[in-house]
């Protein structure tokens, strides 16, 4: 079975047919599950601008190879030889493949992918929480490249799974993060995180100066107010596309002048940020289950679909195996 992208908000249940065998290089895997990501649904609404259809989306997978070895995957294929390569900055890679976009990916029950995308994941991790080791591993990419430090005072602006995911970070690499959500009703279904983490999630702050402000929505106003809300010296982590053709006030963004503030765009993930979110989540996945919204077969993924491009609730995992529905 294969989810296909076939045309604008066509995701269609299909046969997945043979394989032909791996080229080298190249791994055949079975899928264990795929969660679904944000990105996955604005593909589905509004295509992207890698993206050719007909085309199998899912990136955030767990798959297991014939000798029973489970792997998170790495959703890059990078060339290992660009400028970029070279300089340990393999995300930004010149002739970058991503799996889900440029091939297909996991919303099927075997996939091909890199030998080298393949990571190892512990035998005491749980399958389904494992799926966000993806958006983990974006996570930690972004605050590498917004220095946190553990004396930071850091505002999120933004309460869904990345957002909450970086507060998680931020707090284990002893900074005092406050999440800012919007939305009452996504506030009460975090409240399971909230109360493991003792994390802070509120509407709005009144708190200013704060070290580092990291946007993990794609809501305009909150950059804008992020901005506002940056200390003198302070970091700003562009961390999540905007809506697009919106207006951004440019009196708040001489701020970046008058305070000197550092902003830092961050995008992506390496193998290496991967590689440590599986570790960081075999720690924290007690915490982690909580943003796992439900565990559904893969047909339902159409349906799923505009809940999750509008951002209402957290992941939903896509199990190809039928052993973890409503289990995890």
């Amino acid at each position: 079975m294969k989810m296909v992208l076939t045309g604008p908000k066509r995701l269609e249940v299909q046969e997945s047919g043979d394989f032909e065998n791996s080229p080298a290089g190249y791994a055949l895997v079975r899928v264990l599950c795929c969660a679904i990501c944000r990105t996955d649904a604005k593909m589905w609404s509004e295509g992207h601008r890698d993206l050719v259809l007909p085309r199998v989306p899912g990136h955030e997978m767990v798959v297991v190879d014939d000798w029973q070895r489970r792997y998170v995957v790495w959703p890059g294929d990078s060339c290992g030889n660009c400028r970029f390569c070279v300089a340990g900055r393999e995300n930004l890679c010149e002739v970058m493949q991503i799996t889900g976009f440029h091939r297909d990916g996991g919303f099927a029950d075997r996939v091909i992918v890199p030998q080298t995308s393949l990571l190892p994941i512990p035998e005491t991790m749980s399958v389904v929480t494992a799926c966000l080791a993806e958006p983990l591993g974006c996570v930690l990419h972004a605050l590498e490249i917004g220095h946190i430090s553990s004396s930071d005072r850091v505002l999120v602006y933004g309460g869904g799974t990345l957002g909450l995911l970086t507060a998680l970070a931020a707090k284990t690499a002893g900074a005092r993060p406050v999440v800012i959500e919007k939305n009452p009703k996504k506030i009460k279904i975090a409240d399971g995180f909230l109360k493991k983490t003792e994390i802070v999630c509120l509407q709005e702050t009144s708190e200013n100066d704060f070290d580092l402000v990291v946007n993990a929505c794609p809501d305009e106003t909150a950059f804008q107010k992020g901005l506002a809300k940056v200390d003198k010296g302070g970091r700003f982590l562009f961390f999540s596309g905007l809506a697009k053709n919106r207006m951004i006030e440019t009196g708040l963004i001489d701020l970046v002048h008058y305070r000197e503030i550092t902003l830092s765009g961050a995008y992506g993930l390496t193998r290496e940020n991967m590689r440590r979110a599986v570790y960081f989540m075999e720690s924290h996945q007690d915490a982690v289950k909580y943003l796992i919204e439900a565990v559904v077969p893969p047909e339902r993924a159409p349906r799923l679909m505009p809940r999750v491009l509008a951002g209402g609730g957290f992941k939903y995992v896509l199990d190809f195996t039928g052993s973890f529905v409503n289990t995890e």
